[in-house]
């Protein structure tokens, strides 16, 4: 009985191009690369070494032969996806036991990433309980019930804690112990508490408020007597007042579209959705409250993927050196949104209510 010979990826992938060919002559090599997935040099390179030679095959080279075959591969690929094997090292001892193959981490590494693989960590996403599931695609469904453009007049708000020094784990750098760098953190670090309206005609100027470095509420706390240090339901109120109302009528008459009926989207923080707050947005917002927002859910909603925009374009600048710097530069950013991310970003709802349907209440992503 002859034995079989293995074909690694590449191979099949020369062999999927000689066939295309021959079965279409009149295909380009980009066409051909986007019907298996490479790109044009690949297929044109290996076309013509296949008229020239007829082969497919590497020429030989002088360095060292690959250690594993296409079925060692395979298994190294199974193994990545064990929960046991969170390492290169662990996948190199799990492929030896089985084969008794003998394989570096450094070797497994870059098969992993010749196979298009990243080490990753899991990605976080909040844990739904069935009744926030359902409210989820209840919220869904009655968006779309709306007409098609309903989200195009509508502005979304929401507040955002942005810190002057990073807090997250320093990024990783190649680097021996003695030149290591060294980050000085603070133990709390400096934060601004801000306010923004999104619609898809633009955004609203930034409103601090309190939980902002060195700005103290104007209200006090009937049961401590002290001044409130969060957002308190009457600063909330004069943050609709002074700023979202007057600044959302501005937006939707300069774009000249639903004027008279646009409609305001918040989520569901206590000084919000009080019975005063509410109504006050009914008698004021021409259009009134768009829906009730669902719990847990920062996935549904579009700002937040324009939250993180702005965080990573605030980190690209000059650092802060105090809170007066870190407020300048955020308008500054703000002021760079483009119009397109904002089209994009509210024209997209659409699909995310379908998705939310399709997925019955889970996560979507942002």
């Amino acid at each position: 009985m002859v034995k079989q010979q293995h074909i690694t990826h590449a191979q099949e992938l020369r062999l999927q191009a000689v066939h295309c060919k021959q079965h279409n002559q009149s295909w380009s090599a980009s066409k051909i690369g986007k019907h298996i997935g490479c790109n044009r040099m690949f297929v044109s390179r290996w076309l013509t070494r296949h008229q020239q030679t007829g082969d497919i095959n590497d020429k030989p080279r002088s360095g060292r032969p690959q250690i594993a075959d296409a079925a060692a591969e395979n298994y190294i690929l199974m193994a990545a996806q064990l929960p046991e094997c969170t390492s290169a090292a662990d996948i190199a001892a799990k492929t030896q036991q089985a084969l008794g193959l003998k394989l570096s981490g450094s070797t497994v590494t870059r098969l992993l990433k010749r196979k298009g693989l990243q080490h990753l960590t899991a990605k976080v996403v909040p844990m739904l309980t069935v009744k926030q599931k359902l409210a989820r695609v209840k919220f869904a469904k009655a968006a779309l019930r709306r007409e098609r453009c309903s989200w195009r007049r509508v502005m979304i708000t929401d507040s955002k804690y942005f810190r002057l020094h990073a807090m997250g784990k320093p990024a990783g750098r190649w680097c021996t112990p003695a030149t290591r760098e060294v980050v000085a953190r603070p133990k709390h670090s400096v934060a601004a508490h801000v306010y923004m309206g999104v619609a898809f005609h633009g955004a609203t100027s930034l409103k601090f408020v309190t939980g902002t470095h060195k700005q103290v509420s104007k209200y006090t706390d009937p049961k401590s007597k002290r001044p409130y240090r969060g957002l308190a339901q009457q600063e909330y109120t004069d943050v609709l007042h002074d700023h979202f109302i007057p600044e959302g009528n501005k937006l939707f008459k300069n774009a000249g579209q639903w004027a008279d009926k646009w409609q305001m989207q918040q989520d569901n923080a206590p000084a919000h959705k009080t019975p005063i707050n509410m109504a006050y947005i009914a008698a004021n917002v021409p259009g009134g409250h768009f829906l009730a927002w669902p719990p847990n859910s920062p996935d549904l909603s579009p700002i937040e993927n324009l939250w993180s925009w702005m965080d990573i374009k605030l980190h690209k600048l000059d650092k802060c050196k105090n809170i007066e710097e870190l407020k300048e530069r955020l308008e500054q950013v703000r002021q760079s949104i483009p119009p397109t991310l904002l089209h994009n970003m509210f024209d997209g709802m659409k699909a995310r209510m379908e998705r939310v349907i399709e997925l019955n209440g889970d996560y979507v992503g942002k």
